[in-house]
């Protein structure tokens, strides 16, 4: 847990707005999907439906943990660019994940492996876990300069 005095606090902001819609219509598009399924292969309908609401549940607690940044494990005195990237971070994985649920649906319902889509995933994903980590690094080195 963050214990230092920092209050740090996240207001509301277009770029929030964007992807929580974003977020909420991906999310939503592949609900509709996934009851699309239920009445061609129950079994198959379920499981992805207990997919779409897996990740549904993990993208909002995502977006609301974005709220409270006080809450991420960032070392104390870290510069207020770390917070910001952390915010950004979230917020983008949490697009990046109701993106794939969506694209898990969709290979479901026209039958091709997921091996791509896991591909392109982390090919997204990758290097913005580095853009990250570069970020958190550099602040640690601030502090301890």
């Amino acid at each position: 847990m963050n214990k230092n005095n920092i209050n740090f606090q996240v207001n509301r902001t277009k770029e929030g707005t964007i992807c929580e819609i974003a977020c909420g219509l991906l999310i939503l598009l592949s609900l509709i999907l996934s009851f699309t399924l239920l009445p061609t292969t129950a079994q198959g309908g379920i499981a992805m439906l207990i997919q779409t609401c897996s990740i549904a549940l993990g993208v909002l607690l995502m977006l609301i943990l974005v709220y409270q940044p006080n809450n991420f494990n960032i070392p104390d005195n870290s510069p207020a660019e770390l917070f910001i990237a952390t915010v950004r971070f979230v917020r983008i994985t949490a697009v990046l994940m109701s993106v794939l649920s969506l694209a898990v649906t969709l290979s479901a319902i026209f039958s091709f492996e997921p091996y791509l889509i896991f591909g392109i995933f982390g090919l997204i994903f990758v290097p913005l876990l580095c853009w990250y980590f570069h970020i958190y690094v550099k602040a640690k080195h601030q502090k301890t300069s």
